[in-house]
């Protein structure tokens, strides 16, 4: 498994095979000949996966199908992830089973997906505690190999997140922080090219499957 985290991204709609329904959101892949694994992308609160997702669509197909759960609670016009990481893991495989339907045969489950959160959903992706405390050991053991944190540079979790990559790196976990650019709590119009970047890393993939967005 690969895991990115990261609480600030947006990017350019283009158009894909999408299915959508009260369970949430999922694109196919670019290439859907052969079988592909899943970009899992937890989002925010006050959102839902209809205008949370779409932004990641284009770098996240060029790896796999990009599935993106409904949260848990409804919160003012949208939802939040709430509970525990076991509370999110029912909406996530209900997810993946819409998202397999799409293309029948065609989403790996078996091999190594890619979980991105953003904000609240980071918090469960990485089955987080609010202080940001990521158990290197825990996550090895879980058969995560790649960290990815991410913020603005004006975001106020910009310098715990630097300082916790750097412990979970130094703990013999790969990791790595990266810079969302000047901004806050919100989305770079250069978020698709930087989602995908991101996502080539933690995949260990080539990056130059980024060109061109």
């Amino acid at each position: 498994m690969s895991l990115a985290f990261a609480l600030a991204w947006v990017a350019t709609v283009l158009a894909s095979p999408q299915a959508h329904g009260a369970w949430g959101v999922a694109y196919s892949p670019a290439d859907p000949t052969t079988p592909r694994p899943a970009i899992v992308f937890l989002h925010g609160m006050w959102a839902g996966p209809e205008d949370a997702c779409p932004p990641l669509r284009d770098a996240a197909t060029r790896f796999g199908f990009l599935v993106c759960p409904r949260g848990n609670t409804p919160f003012d016009a949208g939802t939040m992830w709430t509970g525990t990481a076991a509370d999110a893991a029912g909406p996530l495989r209900a997810a993946l089973d819409e998202a397999a339907r799409m293309k029948p045969g065609k989403l790996d489950r078996a091999a190594e997906g890619t979980l991105v959160g953003y904000s609240n959903g980071a918090y469960f992706a990485a089955e987080l505690a609010m202080n940001l405390d990521l158990d290197p050991a825990r996550l090895r053991a879980a058969g995560v190999r790649r960290v990815m944190l991410a913020a603005g540079d004006q975001d106020e979790t910009r310098i715990p997140l630097q300082a916790l990559a750097q412990t979970l790196d130094g703990a013999g976990l790969s990791a790595r922080f990266v810079s969302l650019g000047p901004g806050g709590h919100a989305f770079p119009p250069d978020i698709a090219s930087r989602t995908c970047a991101m996502i080539a890393w933690v995949r260990d993939a080539d990056p130059r499957v980024c060109v061109g967005l």
